[in-house]
Protein backbone atom coordinates (compact mmCIF):
# COMPACT_ATOMS: atom_id res chain seq x y z
CA UNK A 1 0.00 0.00 0.00
CA UNK A 2 2.65 2.43 0.76
CA UNK A 3 3.90 2.58 -3.44
CA UNK A 4 0.47 3.15 -4.21
CA UNK A 5 0.26 6.10 -1.40
CA UNK A 6 3.12 7.34 -2.93
CA UNK A 7 1.62 7.27 -6.56
CA UNK A 8 -1.48 8.78 -5.52
CA UNK A 9 0.41 11.53 -3.56
CA UNK A 10 3.49 12.60 -6.33
CA UNK A 11 0.74 11.64 -9.44
CA UNK A 12 -2.25 12.66 -8.13
CA UNK A 13 -1.85 15.21 -5.87
CA UNK A 14 -3.76 13.13 -2.63
CA UNK A 15 -2.51 12.56 0.36
CA UNK A 16 -4.53 9.42 1.51
CA UNK A 17 -5.40 8.45 5.26
CA UNK A 18 -6.65 4.94 3.94
CA UNK A 19 -6.70 2.51 0.75
CA UNK A 20 -8.88 -0.34 1.26
CA UNK A 21 -8.90 -3.05 -1.33
CA UNK A 22 -12.65 -3.71 -2.95
CA UNK A 23 -13.89 -6.47 -4.60
CA UNK A 24 -15.74 -5.82 -7.67
CA UNK A 25 -17.85 -8.41 -8.95
CA UNK A 26 -16.17 -11.14 -11.62
CA UNK A 27 -13.22 -8.58 -12.60
CA UNK A 28 -9.95 -9.94 -12.77
CA UNK A 29 -8.36 -7.65 -15.22
CA UNK A 30 -7.25 -4.72 -12.45
CA UNK A 31 -7.72 -4.04 -8.57
CA UNK A 32 -9.71 -2.25 -7.14
CA UNK A 33 -9.14 0.19 -4.13
CA UNK A 34 -11.30 2.46 -2.03
CA UNK A 35 -9.22 5.81 -0.90
CA UNK A 36 -9.87 7.93 1.81
CA UNK A 37 -8.16 11.38 1.83
CA UNK A 38 -9.93 13.38 4.83
CA UNK A 39 -14.19 14.04 4.21
CA UNK A 40 -13.24 13.00 0.55
CA UNK A 41 -13.80 9.76 -1.46
CA UNK A 42 -12.01 7.89 -4.55
CA UNK A 43 -11.68 5.32 -6.54
CA UNK A 44 -8.40 3.41 -7.32
CA UNK A 45 -8.00 1.01 -10.40
CA UNK A 46 -4.86 -0.77 -11.08
CA UNK A 47 -3.92 -2.82 -14.03
CA UNK A 48 -1.39 -5.24 -14.22
CA UNK A 49 0.48 -5.78 -17.20
CA UNK A 50 1.37 -9.31 -17.15
CA UNK A 51 -2.29 -9.80 -17.27
CA UNK A 52 -3.04 -10.63 -20.93
CA UNK A 53 -6.18 -8.82 -21.45
CA UNK A 54 -4.85 -5.08 -20.10
CA UNK A 55 -3.71 -3.83 -23.41
CA UNK A 56 -7.18 -4.19 -24.71
CA UNK A 57 -8.46 -2.72 -22.07
CA UNK A 58 -6.30 0.07 -21.47
CA UNK A 59 -5.07 1.19 -25.24
CA UNK A 60 -7.69 4.18 -25.63
CA UNK A 61 -7.42 5.61 -22.20
CA UNK A 62 -6.95 8.99 -24.04
CA UNK A 63 -9.78 8.96 -25.68
CA UNK A 64 -12.86 7.15 -23.31
CA UNK A 65 -11.19 9.28 -20.34
CA UNK A 66 -11.97 13.14 -21.68
CA UNK A 67 -15.00 12.15 -23.52
CA UNK A 68 -16.37 10.72 -19.68
CA UNK A 69 -15.05 14.03 -18.23
CA UNK A 70 -17.13 16.57 -21.42
CA UNK A 71 -19.93 14.21 -20.93
CA UNK A 72 -19.81 14.67 -16.73
CA UNK A 73 -19.40 18.78 -17.66
CA UNK A 74 -21.58 19.47 -20.53
CA UNK A 75 -24.83 16.93 -20.29
CA UNK A 76 -27.56 15.61 -17.56
CA UNK A 77 -24.79 12.69 -17.44
CA UNK A 78 -23.51 13.93 -14.84
CA UNK A 79 -24.23 12.35 -11.40
CA UNK A 80 -24.98 9.51 -13.56
CA UNK A 81 -21.73 8.34 -15.03
CA UNK A 82 -18.61 7.46 -13.29
CA UNK A 83 -15.87 10.94 -13.15
CA UNK A 84 -12.22 10.49 -13.38
CA UNK A 85 -9.39 12.91 -12.36
CA UNK A 86 -6.57 13.57 -14.20
CA UNK A 87 -2.20 13.79 -12.78
CA UNK A 88 -0.84 16.79 -11.98
CA UNK A 89 1.20 16.85 -15.24
CA UNK A 90 -2.34 16.69 -16.77
CA UNK A 91 -3.07 13.10 -18.33
CA UNK A 92 -5.53 10.48 -17.47
CA UNK A 93 -2.94 7.68 -16.15
CA UNK A 94 0.16 6.98 -14.53
CA UNK A 95 1.56 4.02 -15.50
CA UNK A 96 5.58 2.26 -14.36
CA UNK A 97 6.59 -1.29 -15.54
CA UNK A 98 4.48 -3.21 -13.39
CA UNK A 99 0.82 -1.41 -13.78
CA UNK A 100 -1.78 1.57 -15.07
CA UNK A 101 -3.65 3.49 -12.55
CA UNK A 102 -6.40 5.56 -13.29
CA UNK A 103 -8.68 7.34 -10.52
CA UNK A 104 -11.89 7.99 -10.24
CA UNK A 105 -14.92 9.52 -7.56
CA UNK A 106 -15.97 6.48 -5.40
CA UNK A 107 -19.73 5.82 -5.82
CA UNK A 108 -21.16 4.53 -2.15
CA UNK A 109 -23.25 1.86 -2.91
CA UNK A 110 -23.43 -1.93 -4.85
CA UNK A 111 -23.15 -3.10 -8.30
CA UNK A 112 -27.05 -3.82 -9.65
CA UNK A 113 -25.46 -7.25 -10.51
CA UNK A 114 -27.05 -10.29 -12.45
CA UNK A 115 -30.91 -9.18 -11.87
CA UNK A 116 -32.21 -5.82 -12.48
CA UNK A 117 -35.46 -3.90 -10.74
CA UNK A 118 -37.92 -2.81 -12.51
CA UNK A 119 -36.81 1.13 -11.04
CA UNK A 120 -33.16 -0.15 -12.04
CA UNK A 121 -33.85 -1.30 -15.59
CA UNK A 122 -36.03 2.38 -16.48
CA UNK A 123 -32.50 4.59 -14.91
CA UNK A 124 -30.11 2.03 -17.46
CA UNK A 125 -32.48 3.59 -20.43
CA UNK A 126 -32.94 7.05 -19.37
CA UNK A 127 -28.62 6.43 -19.19
CA UNK A 128 -28.33 5.06 -22.63
CA UNK A 129 -31.24 7.17 -23.78
CA UNK A 130 -29.79 10.36 -22.59
CA UNK A 131 -25.96 9.17 -23.76
CA UNK A 132 -27.30 8.52 -27.26
CA UNK A 133 -28.77 11.38 -27.64
CA UNK A 134 -25.60 13.65 -27.42
CA UNK A 135 -24.63 11.75 -30.58
CA UNK A 136 -21.73 13.51 -32.86
CA UNK A 137 -21.60 16.74 -30.29
CA UNK A 138 -18.51 15.41 -28.38
CA UNK A 139 -15.64 17.50 -29.43
CA UNK A 140 -13.25 14.61 -29.18
CA UNK A 141 -11.63 12.54 -32.59
CA UNK A 142 -13.85 8.96 -32.33
CA UNK A 143 -12.42 7.59 -35.17
CA UNK A 144 -10.02 5.22 -33.45
CA UNK A 145 -12.94 3.49 -31.30
CA UNK A 146 -15.38 4.07 -34.28
CA UNK A 147 -17.24 0.29 -35.75
CA UNK A 148 -15.63 -1.75 -37.76
CA UNK A 149 -17.88 -4.99 -37.23
CA UNK A 150 -14.39 -6.75 -37.02
CA UNK A 151 -14.50 -9.69 -34.70
CA UNK A 152 -10.65 -10.96 -34.31
CA UNK A 153 -12.18 -13.63 -31.70
CA UNK A 154 -13.94 -15.42 -33.88
CA UNK A 155 -10.70 -15.77 -35.49
CA UNK A 156 -8.70 -16.60 -32.37
CA UNK A 157 -11.48 -19.22 -31.01
CA UNK A 158 -11.52 -20.81 -34.62
CA UNK A 159 -7.58 -21.73 -34.40
CA UNK A 160 -8.39 -22.56 -30.79
CA UNK A 161 -10.65 -25.35 -32.09
CA UNK A 162 -7.99 -26.73 -35.08
CA UNK A 163 -5.21 -26.54 -33.45
CA UNK A 164 -5.40 -26.66 -29.63
CA UNK A 165 -8.67 -28.22 -28.36
CA UNK A 166 -7.85 -31.25 -28.49
CA UNK A 167 -4.77 -30.78 -25.74
CA UNK A 168 -7.07 -28.42 -23.80
CA UNK A 169 -7.59 -29.57 -20.17
CA UNK A 170 -10.34 -31.69 -18.96
CA UNK A 171 -12.77 -28.91 -17.25
CA UNK A 172 -12.80 -26.54 -19.88
CA UNK A 173 -13.28 -29.10 -22.48
CA UNK A 174 -16.42 -30.96 -20.49
CA UNK A 175 -17.88 -27.36 -20.47
CA UNK A 176 -17.07 -26.51 -24.66
CA UNK A 177 -17.87 -30.34 -25.71
CA UNK A 178 -22.02 -30.16 -25.45
CA UNK A 179 -21.86 -26.93 -27.11
CA UNK A 180 -19.16 -26.98 -29.64
CA UNK A 181 -21.06 -27.95 -32.86
CA UNK A 182 -23.12 -25.05 -32.42
CA UNK A 183 -20.30 -22.79 -31.43
CA UNK A 184 -18.63 -23.49 -34.53
CA UNK A 185 -21.74 -22.78 -36.77
CA UNK A 186 -22.78 -19.40 -34.91
CA UNK A 187 -18.90 -18.59 -34.79
CA UNK A 188 -18.91 -18.73 -38.58
CA UNK A 189 -22.86 -16.73 -38.86
CA UNK A 190 -21.18 -13.72 -36.84
CA UNK A 191 -17.93 -13.73 -39.35
CA UNK A 192 -20.20 -14.10 -42.34
CA UNK A 193 -22.39 -11.03 -40.90
CA UNK A 194 -19.74 -8.77 -40.08
CA UNK A 195 -18.67 -8.81 -43.82
CA UNK A 196 -21.92 -8.14 -44.50
CA UNK A 197 -22.54 -5.23 -42.36
CA UNK A 198 -18.96 -3.83 -42.91
CA UNK A 199 -20.66 -2.36 -46.63
CA UNK A 200 -23.21 -0.60 -44.55
CA UNK A 201 -23.95 2.11 -43.11
CA UNK A 202 -25.12 2.91 -40.15
CA UNK A 203 -26.17 6.18 -38.14
CA UNK A 204 -23.63 5.88 -34.81
CA UNK A 205 -22.80 7.33 -31.37
CA UNK A 206 -21.35 7.01 -28.27
CA UNK A 207 -21.95 4.04 -26.96
CA UNK A 208 -20.78 2.32 -23.54
CA UNK A 209 -20.46 -1.38 -25.08
CA UNK A 210 -20.83 -3.29 -21.77
CA UNK A 211 -23.48 -1.94 -19.66
CA UNK A 212 -24.81 -4.87 -17.87
CA UNK A 213 -25.47 -4.83 -14.48
CA UNK A 214 -22.12 -5.52 -12.96
CA UNK A 215 -20.96 -2.46 -14.15
CA UNK A 216 -24.16 -0.61 -12.94
CA UNK A 217 -23.98 0.74 -9.19
CA UNK A 218 -26.85 1.35 -6.98
CA UNK A 219 -26.45 4.65 -5.23
CA UNK A 220 -28.78 7.10 -4.61
CA UNK A 221 -29.10 7.18 -8.52
CA UNK A 222 -27.58 4.31 -10.90
CA UNK A 223 -24.29 5.17 -11.63
CA UNK A 224 -22.55 3.72 -15.60
CA UNK A 225 -18.92 3.38 -14.67
CA UNK A 226 -16.34 0.92 -16.48
CA UNK A 227 -15.98 2.67 -19.96
CA UNK A 228 -12.79 0.57 -20.91
CA UNK A 229 -14.68 -0.42 -23.94
CA UNK A 230 -16.56 2.36 -24.81
CA UNK A 231 -17.42 2.86 -28.71
CA UNK A 232 -18.74 4.82 -31.28
CA UNK A 233 -20.94 2.65 -32.98
CA UNK A 234 -24.86 2.20 -33.59
CA UNK A 235 -27.09 1.75 -30.26
CA UNK A 236 -27.94 -1.79 -31.00
CA UNK A 237 -24.65 -2.02 -29.45
CA UNK A 238 -25.26 -1.10 -26.21
CA UNK A 239 -29.18 -2.33 -26.31
CA UNK A 240 -28.31 -6.12 -27.03
CA UNK A 241 -27.42 -5.95 -22.82
CA UNK A 242 -31.14 -5.79 -22.44
CA UNK A 243 -32.82 -8.53 -24.48
CA UNK A 244 -33.15 -10.96 -21.95
CA UNK A 245 -37.29 -11.65 -22.24
CA UNK A 246 -37.88 -10.19 -18.70
CA UNK A 247 -36.07 -7.18 -19.56
CA UNK A 248 -36.93 -6.01 -22.79
CA UNK A 249 -40.30 -4.32 -23.51
CA UNK A 250 -40.10 -2.43 -20.16
CA UNK A 251 -36.61 -1.28 -20.97
CA UNK A 252 -36.87 -0.58 -24.85
CA UNK A 253 -40.39 1.33 -24.07
CA UNK A 254 -38.64 3.38 -21.53
CA UNK A 255 -35.80 3.83 -24.25
CA UNK A 256 -37.77 5.20 -27.25
CA UNK A 257 -39.97 7.28 -25.31
CA UNK A 258 -36.33 9.23 -24.67
CA UNK A 259 -35.29 9.03 -28.23
CA UNK A 260 -38.71 9.43 -30.33
CA UNK A 261 -37.06 9.12 -33.66
CA UNK A 262 -35.14 5.77 -33.12
CA UNK A 263 -36.01 2.50 -35.40
CA UNK A 264 -34.58 -0.05 -33.66
CA UNK A 265 -32.69 -2.57 -36.75
CA UNK A 266 -33.50 -6.05 -35.41
CA UNK A 267 -30.84 -7.63 -37.18
CA UNK A 268 -27.67 -5.54 -35.88
CA UNK A 269 -29.62 -5.96 -32.61
CA UNK A 270 -29.07 -9.64 -32.88
CA UNK A 271 -25.59 -9.61 -34.49
CA UNK A 272 -24.52 -7.76 -31.39
CA UNK A 273 -26.04 -10.73 -29.32
CA UNK A 274 -24.76 -13.38 -30.90
CA UNK A 275 -20.74 -11.23 -31.20
CA UNK A 276 -20.71 -10.59 -28.03
CA UNK A 277 -21.63 -14.49 -26.62
CA UNK A 278 -18.48 -15.32 -28.83
CA UNK A 279 -16.59 -12.58 -27.67
CA UNK A 280 -16.81 -13.51 -23.88
CA UNK A 281 -16.57 -17.49 -24.46
CA UNK A 282 -13.49 -16.60 -26.12
CA UNK A 283 -12.09 -14.03 -23.18
CA UNK A 284 -12.71 -16.70 -20.18
CA UNK A 285 -11.08 -19.45 -22.13
CA UNK A 286 -8.18 -17.41 -23.25
CA UNK A 287 -8.02 -15.47 -19.38
CA UNK A 288 -8.59 -19.25 -17.91
CA UNK A 289 -5.63 -20.95 -19.72
CA UNK A 290 -3.09 -17.38 -19.75
CA UNK A 291 -3.71 -15.69 -16.59
CA UNK A 292 -2.47 -16.59 -13.15
CA UNK A 293 -5.66 -17.01 -11.05
CA UNK A 294 -6.63 -18.14 -7.53
CA UNK A 295 -8.65 -21.63 -7.56
CA UNK A 296 -11.77 -19.20 -6.46
CA UNK A 297 -10.98 -16.87 -9.31
CA UNK A 298 -10.91 -19.66 -12.00
CA UNK A 299 -14.03 -21.40 -10.68
CA UNK A 300 -16.05 -18.11 -11.43
CA UNK A 301 -14.04 -17.63 -14.76
CA UNK A 302 -14.94 -20.93 -15.49
CA UNK A 303 -19.32 -21.14 -14.31
CA UNK A 304 -19.28 -18.02 -16.66
CA UNK A 305 -17.78 -19.50 -19.58
CA UNK A 306 -20.35 -22.54 -19.23
CA UNK A 307 -23.23 -19.69 -19.06
CA UNK A 308 -22.09 -18.14 -22.26
CA UNK A 309 -21.92 -21.62 -23.69
CA UNK A 310 -25.32 -22.58 -22.74
CA UNK A 311 -26.94 -19.46 -24.27
CA UNK A 312 -24.96 -20.23 -27.26
CA UNK A 313 -28.75 -20.20 -29.31
CA UNK A 314 -30.26 -17.71 -27.46
CA UNK A 315 -31.72 -14.93 -29.03
CA UNK A 316 -30.97 -12.69 -26.06
CA UNK A 317 -27.69 -11.26 -23.80
CA UNK A 318 -27.03 -13.57 -21.26
CA UNK A 319 -24.59 -13.01 -18.36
Amino acid sequence: MDKLKQVLNTQFGIICNDITEIYCGFDDKNTHYKVTAGSKAFFLKVYDKSKVQTFQWTENIDIYMPILVWLNDNTNLQGRIIRPYKTVQGGYCFEDDENIILLFDYIEGDTAGKVLTHKQLLEAAEILANLHNVGNDIPIDMNRIKEDFSVPFCFSLERFIAKKYSSTPAYIKSILQPCLEQLIIKNENVKSLSEKFKKMDFDMTLCHMDAHGYNLIQGERLVLVDWEMAKYAPPELDLCVFTKPEYWDTFIEHYSKLRPDFVLNNDLLLFYVHRRNIEDIWEFINTILNNKQSSEQQQLELELLSVCCKAINNSFFEL
